[in-house]
């Protein structure tokens, strides 16, 4: 069977990569189209170094990397330029417009979506001007068509799948992405005296809500990642909360075995970081929506809060400190998660 993978764009490395280069390991002749490739990214070379990667026309607009968040309205028209023809089975992987791509009736396009586009159905929580809601809604459009067009959409959880059905009104499979058991075997987890968050710094992640609440309380954080946020929320934060940046997988893996807990503060489609951390036998403060309330039990494996304010950030830290959380619970948890009931249905789903 001659396959492909598409997926949106590779330029910084994330729970989403994580899912593709699982993808790349079942499917490994298969080429990957995106709309561009960063290759001055040190992660995302080495992973992707010995595959074949084709970019689309985006690639060749000068100035790209600083621009590809505001060609958001040209991706559609890169991925419709792909030709699959040669394919029997294209596989797209998607938070915005990879599923845009158009196949040949006898090709099968299967496409792993996490969520709709955040930004253009309103779950980032961003207020646009009337231009760009004009823009949008034609875009809107435009998604929703491509939608409409996959022969078999797959969502990573139960709280995507809903995101699906609302503004594609279409119906989908839930099949979980999977945490790495081999990743912390034969590790201890130690106290290492700080929390820790690991997520890309946009606006609608919340990083400054714990920044707030951590000048105050003057506890150690750590922040792993990177974004457009970041000059501004190192502006924010006092000598108690460390900036990490991108680090290495074997930092990484150190960094989540030493922390208290792992926080998660924005409502996310599925919410790897609280898998990876309780795989380390670590506890998750997490805002109570989206994927952790599939991932997390709360009060088991971790202390999920209602609203995201400070005030209710500050009781769950406050409860925490005063449980005593498992590390077999959490390590058990995780365990459910496990890249057999991963790859067994995808590939069920594309036979």
């Amino acid at each position: 069977m001659r396959v492909a993978l598409v997926h949106d764009d590779l330029v910084q490395w994330g729970g989403a990569e994580r899912v593709l280069y699982a993808l790349t390991e079942l499917f490994p002749n298969a080429p990957i189209y995106t709309s561009v490739f960063d290759r001055s990214n040190k992660r995302l070379h080495n992973l992707f170094k010995d595959k074949d990667i084709r970019t689309s026309f985006m690639q060749k607009i000068p100035g790209w990397k600083y621009l590809y968040k505001s060609l958001m309205p040209v991706y559609p028209i890169a991925f419709e330029q792909f030709d699959f023809s040669n394919f029997d089975l294209v596989v797209s992987h998607t938070t915005r417009f990879a599923k845009c791509i158009i196949t040949k009736p006898e090709t099968k396009h299967v496409s792993l979506m996490h969520t709709p586009p955040r930004f253009l159905w309103n779950y980032s929580g961003v207020t646009y001007n009337k231009f760009l809601n004009f823009l949008f809604g034609f875009l809107r459009i435009l998604d929703r068509i491509s939608a409409i067009r996959v022969d078999e959409i797959i969502s990573c959880s139960n709280n995507a799948q809903k995101r699906v059905r609302k503004n594609y009104d279409v119906e989908t499979k839930v099949i979980q992405p999977f945490v790495e058991k081999e990743r912390f075997l034969n590790k201890d987890p130690f106290n290492g005296g700080y929390y820790l968050i690991i997520s890309r710094l946009n606006d609608y992640k919340k990083i400054d809500l714990a920044i707030n609440v951590f000048n105050k309380n003057g506890n150690r954080l750590r922040i792993v990642g990177k974004g457009p946020m970041e000059e501004r929320l190192k502006e924010m934060a006092q000598e108690n909360i460390d900036f990490l940046g991108n680090v290495s997988e074997k930092l990484l893996n150190e960094v989540i075995l030493g922390c208290k807990a792992m926080i998660i503060l924005a409502e996310e489609d599925f919410g790897l970081t609280s898998l990876e951390a309780q795989a380390a036998g670590k506890g998750v403060i997490a805002y109570k929506k989206g994927g952790v309330l599939e991932t997390v039990i709360n009060g088991e494996t971790g202390i999920l809060f209602n609203e995201q304010t400070e005030k209710a950030l500050e009781e769950a830290l406050n409860k925490f400190e005063k449980s005593n959380f498992s590390k077999q619970k959490c390590m058990m948890n995780a365990r459910n998660f496990s890249r057999e009931k991963f790859v067994n249905p995808v590939i069920s789903s594309m036979s």
